[in-house]
């Protein structure tokens, strides 16, 4: 259990880094955006935009390596909550296939002590020769 809430916990941590990666990610592409639309009025303006734009060039591609690894993480984190997940159903399982054995021992049991107690009841009964 403590395994499938732990894998649950990086789900959502993972979840969570993806999501702020994915929202960094629009806000670079937004401002690259504005960029292409603004037009350069002089020289000096183009080459502050151009160190602008490989600026958040850069951003980018970090945003954009974090969302691939947020993605990656979200991935393992699932593969993770499957296999606790099964994990605790076989357990669970082992724990019914015990139980209905337990109950099967215990009837076999109290049949076999009926017979015993019925057995030495029908012997007390029973004339001597």
């Amino acid at each position: 259990m403590r395994g499938l809430k732990r894998a649950r916990d990086l789900a959502d941590r993972a979840r969570a880094a993806h999501e702020r990666a994915l929202a960094k990610q629009a806000t670079i592409d937004g401002r690259i955006e504005r960029l292409r639309e603004a037009a350069a009025d002089t020289a000096g303006q183009l080459e502050r935009r151009e160190r602008y734009r490989a600026e958040l060039r850069a951003l980018l591609e970090g945003a954009s390596t974090r969302v691939a690894a947020s993605e990656r993480a979200l991935r393992e984190s699932d593969t993770m909550i499957q296999s606790a997940q099964t994990l605790v159903e076989r357990a669970l399982r082992a724990r019914d296939a015990a139980e209905a054995q337990r109950s099967a021992d215990d009837k076999a049991e109290a049949r076999r002590r009926e017979r015993r107690d019925q057995a030495a009841s029908d012997d007390r009964w029973r004339p001597r020769k």
